[in-house]
């Protein structure tokens, strides 16, 4: 674009780090119409407008470059017509044309995609890519086709991947077989309990083993009475023997007669090919909010089974299991819930010992020690006090009628039958 400019003197400058050209604002729309009108490649490279000089002293080597050339930016500018693709760039490889060809001699093609900030492309979308390629190229077909994005990651598989050759391959058939028949379960599940109300996991073992069976058959016509089959006659010659006799000695029993006769059969074979991804075995678990008794749980297991294709004889396990049976409400064999405990019967308590429920019961039972401690620690105290020197202040004591007073106040509390011991055992959980 700059050089056609500069041919038209135009006057111009460059800005966003060279991505931008300017112009005057008065001839920016005349200029604009003078480039599309010389078919500028202006966007995806050159294509088909190659050919509209025809050079006739061009080479036939150089014909099949352009056309190779222009095949190239065609495709290039299709795939950036794509709203997620921000630029692209092709690569094709054409089969030779020649009179020994090799039998790997195929075309095949790789694109290199760029996208924009926030955007991926879809399985669909890329498959979409291969088949638009294979479909502008002869002889080319989609598993030949490459795409990477710019981080240089394969966004598509080759044949041999794609049959179960490649490890990743398998676990993506095993994880789209799971979801698809997951999926299948919980839209049953829940459009039978709710909402929200159910989920299911399923668990798939596949089969990725090629197996080709060929059968051969002989075909014939049904033959006479109790034969086997018989084909189609072609040839048929007897003789007879006579054994040497004169003419007037012969009889039925001196000679022998034999008879030859070949058949044509047909032949069938019967080639069948398994492709591998096939369904093994199968395990599904569904767990259901609401709580269900017995029957309706071999009801949801039979909806379970018929929407996933279960198979008993294969050795598929159908699982169903309800929020109750992990939480505080247990289903029970009957399908009924366990009876609530009555509001007369006490729970058993932790504790084992009597319970107290007065000031006297808590004396007896615990402050036999504590008062017994109390009285030896007074009885040190004023004994350590004896000795102290007289030039400290004494402090007042107890008197004899003061302490004796006491001791008589804790021995009537020790004998006084506390109401806990008068309940007996009816104290004790």
């Amino acid at each position: 674009m700059m050089a056609e400019l500069d041919r038209m003197k135009v006057p111009y400058r460059l800005a966003d780090e060279g991505a931008t050209i300017l112009i005057e604002g008065d001839v920016v729309h005349k200029t604009r119409l003078k480039l599309m009108g010389k078919e500028l490649p202006l966007h995806g490279g050159v294509g088909f407008e190659l050919f509209n000089a025809g050079d006739f002293g061009m080479t036939e080597f150089a014909q099949k470059v352009n056309y190779q050339r222009a095949l190239q930016g065609e495709l290039t500018r299709t795939i950036l017509s794509i709203s997620d693709v921000k630029s692209a760039r092709i690569h094709i490889a054409l089969a030779e044309d020649g009179l020994f060809k090799r039998a790997d001699n195929k075309p095949k093609a790789s694109v290199t995609i760029a996208l924009k900030d926030g955007h991926t492309l879809t399985p669909e979308q890329t498959a979409g890519i291969q088949r638009l390629v294979a479909a502008s190229v002869p002889g080319l077909v989609s598993h030949d086709v490459t795409i990477v994005n710019e981080q240089g990651i394969a966004l598509t598989r080759s044949a041999q991947a794609g049959a179960g050759g490649d490890g990743s391959a398998r676990l993506d058939l095993k994880r789209d077989t799971e979801n698809a028949l997951a999926k299948k379960a919980t839209e049953v599940l829940e459009k039978t309990f709710g909402a929200g109300q159910a989920i299911a996991s399923v668990d798939v073992t596949l089969n990725m083993d090629a197996v080709r069976i060929t059968t051969e058959d002989v075909v014939g016509t049904p033959g006479r009475g109790n034969q086997a089959l018989t084909g189609v006659v072609v040839r048929e010659r007897e003789s007879s023997h006579d054994g040497g006799l004169p003419l007037g000695a012969r009889d039925a029993a001196s000679g022998s007669t034999q008879r030859e006769v070949d058949y044509q059969v047909g032949k069938r074979v019967e080639q069948v090919v398994g492709q591998p991804g096939s369904v093994k075995r199968m395990q599904v678990l569904a767990v259901i909010k609401p709580q269900l008794s017995s029957e309706q749980i071999e009801h949801a297991k039979a909806l379970v089974a018929t929407a996933t294709g279960i198979v008993p004889e294969r050795g598929d396990v159908v699982l169903v299991q309800t929020m109750g049976t992990y939480g505080g409400n247990v289903v029970t064999p009957t399908g009924q819930m366990p009876a609530t405990p009555s509001a007369d019967v006490a729970p058993l308590s932790v504790a084992t010992g009597p319970r107290l429920s007065s000031p006297r019961a808590i004396v007896s039972g615990y402050g036999v020690p504590m008062l017994l401690m109390a009285a030896l620690c007074l009885v040190v105290g004023w004994w350590f006090g004896r000795g102290r020197k007289k030039t400290e202040p004494e402090t007042p004591g107890m008197s004899d009628a003061e302490r004796a007073a006491m001791l008589a106040q804790m021995q009537s509390w020790l004998r006084a039958p506390s109401k806990a011991d008068s309940v007996g055992d009816g104290g004790r959980a």
